[in-house]
């Protein structure tokens, strides 16, 4: 670099370690000043991608890269809900721009949550400061749409990517902020799933732990007949899993409660007498303890499959 020269090569260091992107301080830093900073962003040689944070003409300026141009314009900030989903990889409809920062602080096109998240709930993503996978989910439900969060969160329980516990413990450590009893309506919504939901995340669970042999609304019969459809059915063990609360196998929720009742009951003995054995699930135990409804499974597959010799 020639003495009194921007050192170019110096700032291409820079950029070339932060995505293209370099900010003010490293720009001057490099030789360049006030001036010929403000020149490059007026002649378009430089675009402003946040206040103090530039990139050269021709970078596509991305939601990630966007995201990553607030973290380096405040240094300490972590990115939060919809942008720190979509460095875990997880679709939100939104392409703004949100981080957590401690310091009441104005930025355009960048959503500022005046907050610090504890070091327990902050990890790095490619080499960027985001809230953990647990907080992001739980942090998109309290910003996005109602529609678009309970859409967001039960997928991320079908997912495993979070449980109804943890969820419950945010929003315990919520209690008498803002916004809180939205988010206690949207996860007590979402808690109560429905058989659809709830039949997709079994299958999700079995598929994960590898145990197979079962089969999906399988007729079950005995001398008599049909007793009716099996939820999820492992025909060797004879083993049925009901699932979803009052949806007990082949009932009809239009009948009265008593005529339900009295078919309950005779297809829990028929099904008894057929030597079947039924286990009910619900979706509050696939997402408050999938791991023990697992471990549960497996056991009772063992006791009850033959042994062959």
């Amino acid at each position: 670099m020639n003495p009194g020269q921007p050192d170019r090569d110096r700032l291409d260091a820079h950029a070339t370690a932060q995505r293209g992107l370099f900010t003010r301080a490293q720009a001057l830093t490099c030789g360049y000043s006030e001036t010929t900073i403000k020149t490059k962003c007026r002649t378009g040689d430089w675009t402003v991608v946040v206040r103090d944070v530039y990139a050269d003409r021709g970078l596509e300026i991305t939601p990630m890269l966007r995201d990553t141009a607030a973290v380096l314009a405040l240094p300490g900030a972590v990115l939060a809900g919809p942008s720190a989903a979509r460095w875990h990889r997880i679709e939100v409809p939104s392409t703004a721009t949100f981080v957590a920062y401690p310091r009441r602080v104005r930025r355009r096109q960048v959503h500022v949550l005046h907050e610090e998240p504890p070091p327990a709930d902050v990890v790095q993503v490619d080499g960027v400061p985001a809230t953990t996978l647990g907080r992001t989910l739980f942090d998109c439900a309290r910003l996005l749409p109602d529609a678009t969060a309970t859409a967001l969160l039960t997928r991320a329980l079908e997912e495993g990517w979070t449980t109804m516990p943890e969820l419950a413990e945010r929003i315990r450590d919520m209690i008498g902020r803002h916004g809180t009893p939205r988010l206690v309506r949207l996860i007590r919504a979402v808690a109560f799933g429905d058989r659809s939901a709830t039949l997709q995340l079994m299958v999700r669970l079995l598929q994960r732990a590898g145990i197979w042999g079962w089969q999906l609304h399988e007729p079950i019969n005995d001398r008599w007949g049909l007793i009716g459809l099996g939820d999820v059915v492992f025909p060797e063990a004879k083993l049925v899993l009901d699932l979803g609360p009052g949806l007990e196998l082949g009932t009809d929720d239009a009948e009265p409660k008593q005529e339900t009742a009295a078919r309950r009951q005779e297809r829990a003995v028929r099904l008894a007498a057929a030597g079947w054995t039924v286990t009910a699930l619900t979706w509050g135990d696939l997402t408050s303890r999938p791991t023990e409804v697992v471990a549960e499974l497996r056991a009772c597959l063992d006791r009850l499959t033959p042994v062959r010799w």
